[in-house]
């Protein structure tokens, strides 16, 4: 599963690399241990990652809550985890979201969209203490993710647009480091279908991601603590 991840790029290489439509804005973003929205002593910390949905002019990104919050909630933050959709190798997705009532409305209404991480963390295991691997692009800038969203209310009225990353089964190299999920990841030939094509289309391409696609290496235990946004956390560049 996708629980835990990292964004470091600017906003004009994922302007260009993902065409969406407008000027980038100056900067970017570098958050290198990003988690769903928690609750903490009583309160909410929310987080907003930068997620790409379709439109009349173009693609277009924005900043949505994760994880999804279920309409009937009212803006609370789910007791359950809604950080990730779980598909199943043996039924067919629309089959499979049926029964997720947290999800099923972003399915029937299409409301799809991708999510650009620069990488994400999974933690083997079988290690003891559980070891966290991060799981980076092999060649491409982001690993861009199938995701869905969906839009709900506050108890004062206010629109809250949140959504949750679609898992499916591991390829070779996350078995190999431990881990039983993977996120759907898109090559861009797929965008378009995943934002926009008919649902018996869309789910055709949800499977595990391509071997030779994720390269992983390990990284400190500090990232356990999800407050932790160390500089060691970035990767090493060459």
């Amino acid at each position: 599963m996708c629980g835990r991840g990292g964004l470091d790029y600017s906003w004009r290489q994922i302007y260009e690399y993902m065409d969406i439509f407008g000027d980038p804005p100056d900067g970017g973003i570098r958050r290198p241990n990003v988690a769903p929205s928690s609750r903490r002593r009583g309160e909410v910390r929310w987080n907003r990652v930068p997620a790409v949905r379709g439109g009349d002019a173009g693609r277009r990104i924005d900043a949505l809550v994760w994880p999804l919050i279920p309409h009937w909630l009212k803006g609370e933050l789910p007791k359950f985890s809604t950080a990730n959709c779980r598909s199943e190798s043996n039924r067919p997705f629309s089959q499979t979201v049926a029964g997720k009532p947290a999800f099923r409305n972003a399915w029937k209404q299409g409301r799809r969209c991708l999510v650009p991480f620069s990488w994400f963390y999974e933690w083997d295991q079988r290690a003891k203490p559980r070891q966290p691997w991060r799981v980076m692009p092999a060649k491409a800038p982001v690993l861009v993710m199938a995701g869905l969203w969906d839009r709900s209310r506050g108890a004062g009225g206010e629109v809250i647009e949140s959504f949750t990353i679609v898992t499916t089964e591991p390829n070779r190299l996350l078995s190999d480091i431990g881990h039983h999920r993977s996120p759907v990841i898109l090559a861009p030939e797929e965008w378009d279908v995943w934002l926009s094509a008919p649902a018996d289309h869309a789910e055709q391409i949800i499977r595990p991601p391509a071997d030779g696609i994720l390269q992983a290496e390990q990284v400190s235990t500090r990232v356990n603590n999800p407050e932790y946004q160390g500089e060691e956390l970035f990767p090493a560049h060459d």
